[in-house]
């Protein structure tokens, strides 16, 4: 059973710490308590820590710029439960309506894997930081500020 964890923002993770990483092929819409309903990206992450094995779900609400994570409780997993965990968390979120895909992170040279984690909005602490995001606020920043120029010469 996967619980929302409110004190998550983000799972930043070396290469090293990760197990596995899944990522949702589609963004549907998404409605979870306390926040703002929208498309959202599903990522479901095996991550290794210093107290074991923990299985997360991420779900980035792309216009809010927030995010949800969920995840089960148990860490120091064998291998047998991690695999359980994995498996419930792909069922959790494909309940929600995501079509999710194996990222297989092992098979993926060092290169990939650092590209994911420089874009990949699972891995910041702030869902405000995303690359993306930022982008965003920029790009509507100089928006607003070329149709005050263009107004203001009339």
């Amino acid at each position: 059973m996967f619980n929302l964890d409110e004190r998550y923002r983000g799972l930043p993770a070396t290469r090293e710490q990760i197990l596995a990483l899944h990522t949702s092929l589609n963004t549907p819409h998404v409605a979870i308590p306390g926040k703002q309903a929208g498309p959202s990206q599903a990522f479901v992450v095996g991550l290794r820590g210093g107290q074991g094995a923990a299985v997360f779900v991420y779900l980035y609400l792309s216009e809010a710029e927030d995010c949800a994570v969920y995840l089960s409780g148990r860490r120091n997993m064998t291998a047998d439960e991690y695999r359980d965990d994995e498996s419930e968390a792909l069922a959790f979120v494909e309940s929600l309506g995501f079509m999710m895909d194996d990222g297989n992170w092992r098979a993926q040279s060092a290169e990939q894997q650092d590209e994911l984690l420089k874009t990949l909005p699972v891995f910041f602490k702030d869902p405000k930081l995303v690359p993306a995001v930022k982008a965003r606020a920029e790009e509507k920043k100089n928006v607003t500020t070329t149709l005050g120029r263009f107004l203001a010469a009339f």
